[in-house]
């Protein structure tokens, strides 16, 4: 349950950093700076140190390339539409669902019990509270309807891909492990798990800048908040806190980095994906403070109470579990 606790940890000052850099250079260009970082970085690791590519890593880069490369360019986009609170709402509570469902037939030996599904449950709700007084106060009368159909449709496309990610990944992992035991083989690396996944995200997220590039020539997902098209390793006014590589090095920390490996670790510990997934939707609600940090925006009286909710599920999930 550690793995899931630091990754929600890391999750949640993801989407703070991120906003940064996706109002500074658009998310197409976001999404691939913070993934080729990561690949970088992981991928030193996953060569010099790992086992390197073997086992069940043709699933590991699928589920990346479901994961990272259709989920998360699918939220990233529904951001600008419905805002982060209700985005990553809808994203988080369905993935959940997703991979519990999913884990009855894919991980043997994974159904939670009632009362953990009841736990599991609380801490959405908990999550529910603490976002509500962010949902509320969107101006939804000022975005055409279209707009946020199409925004409620991407973050539900990310809860999918997301849900399906975290099965697939446990399911590689848990075949990993039996033939290990089976063939005395090499047990599943966290860190070379979390690159295969990396590099199936990748791939989609180069394919998409291809296209946002050369086809739909930059006007899609390229401009920053004010509309214009900023270069990648340009700044305003020459500050570091104004450089896209700057809050896009940090997304690739925070995100693909530490969050996705902690996530690839929580996996490995918990049987079933949809308690990992369910731990990580606080992710929303520690991202919280850390805005209040960064921007100023002080925390409503129903986010404490959320909060509150949220940790009485997790303590009373980890005791039961």
């Amino acid at each position: 349950m550690i793995g899931a606790l630091f990754t929600a940890f890391f999750f949640g000052i993801t989407p703070v950093v991120a906003g940064r850099a996706v109002a500074l250079i658009g998310f197409v260009r976001t999404n691939v700076i913070r993934l080729s970082f990561a690949v970088l970085v992981l991928g030193v690791w996953a060569v010099a140190f790992g086992p390197g590519l073997q086992g069940q890593w043709q699933l590991f880069v699928v589920a990346g390339a479901i994961g990272f490369g259709i989920g998360g360019l699918s939220l990233l986009a529904s951001l600008s539409r419905l805002g982060a609170p209700l985005a990553s709402l809808i994203e988080e509570t369905i993935a959940a669902a997703v991979a519990v469902v999913l884990a009855v037939f894919w991980v043997p030996k994974a159904n939670l019990t009632t009362l953990q599904l009841e736990l599991c449950g609380v801490i959405l709700v908990g999550v529910a509270i603490g976002l509500f007084p962010y949902i509320r106060a969107t101006k939804f009368s000022d975005i055409p309807r279209k707009s946020v159909a199409l925004g409620v449709g991407l973050a539900l496309l990310a809860a999918l891909a997301q849900g399906i990610s975290v099965a697939a990944t446990k399911r590689g992992q848990v075949l990993m492990t039996q033939a290990a035991k089976a063939h005395n083989g090499n047990l599943p690396d966290t860190i070379t798990v979390s690159f295969e996944r990396l590099v199936g995200g990748i791939l989609i997220a180069i394919v998409v800048y291809l296209v946002a590039r050369f086809v739909w020539r930059r006007t899609w997902g390229f401009t920053a908040a004010d509309g214009t098209c900023k270069p990648v390793l340009g700044s305003d006014g020459g500050k570091l806190t104004t450089r896209p590589l700057f809050w896009g090095g940090l997304n690739s920390l925070f995100g693909p980095i530490l969050g996705v490996t902690c996530l690839v670790w929580a996996l490995q510990t918990l049987n079933n994906p949809g308690e990992v997934q369910a731990i990580q939707a606080v992710a929303p609600l520690i991202a919280v403070p850390f805005a209040f940090w960064l921007q100023g925006h002080k925390p409503p009286r129903l986010w404490y109470v959320g909060a509150v909710v949220a940790i009485a599920g997790l303590a009373l999930l980890y005791l039961n579990s």
